[in-house]
């Protein structure tokens, strides 16, 4: 699901293409990000720049399934690094 990669990006914040990438790399091993940031932006999920080198989380609020993966991917990501999940 998308929403858990649109989850990880941060808010409000202008992301060059590469930064978009290294968030992606940190929560999948697909390969391709440039399909990802296309289906994001395809979804409404990100917006880009015209020249496609410059990308925004639009903010939304998620469906309510992809609000319990984004908090069970939320909590799985904590936990890989010794955190507590903080509800």
């Amino acid at each position: 699901c998308l929403w858990a990669l649109w989850a990880a990006l941060p808010a409000e914040t202008d992301l060059h293409e590469r930064a978009v990438n290294a968030h992606l790399a940190t929560l999948h091993s697909f390969g391709d990000p440039a399909l990802l940031r296309r289906e994001l932006s395809g979804l409404g999920l990100v917006e880009r720049d015209p020249q496609g080198t410059r990308y925004r989380r639009i903010e939304r609020r998620p469906p309510p399934e992809a609000r319990d993966l984004i908090r069970r991917t939320g909590a799985l990501r904590h936990s890989q690094r010794g955190e507590r999940d903080v509800r």
